[in-house]
């Protein structure tokens, strides 16, 4: 079981990582994030970068710390459930970008994938779990 924990607590640290590192560049508007696409306007109710990033560093971020850490964590009841739970707001997320915006995008595809690898390590860690109880 430690070892799926692990796994598991070790993606989420990364993503936590690269939730937080593109929160900062959205907020700063560096690079990619220094222009908000004008088609977007209309579709989103936002008009620049600055409060997406806030979200993607609070929700995604600090949450995905969170799963981290309680994937880490010693004799944690359900460690791999808040896990799960960032891996459902993400690919809901995700989904809820394609139809907002009616498009895909590179970015889309790979967050859609790493979704749904946070969700199937959570569930490879659920049956872990339950070899844990039977033993």
């Amino acid at each position: 079981m430690n070892k799926r924990m692990n796994l598991l607590g070790i993606f989420d640290l990364i993503l936590a990582l690269g939730a937080i590192c593109a929160g900062i560049m959205m907020v700063s508007s560096k690079m990619v994030f220094s222009v908000f696409p004008r088609e977007w306007i209309l579709k989103v109710p936002f008009e620049s970068w600055f409060v997406p990033g806030i979200i993607a560093i609070v929700v995604f971020g600090v949450g995905n710390l969170m799963a981290a850490f309680f994937s880490f964590k010693k004799n944690s009841n359900r460690p791999w459930l808040f896990s799960a739970f960032m891996g459902g707001i993400f690919f809901i997320s995700i989904l809820f970008q394609v139809i907002i915006l009616g498009e895909w995008y590179l970015a889309t595809l790979e967050f859609l994938i790493f979704s749904i690898l946070q969700i199937s390590l959570s569930i490879y860690c659920v049956g872990g779990d339950r070899k844990q109880d039977i033993a």
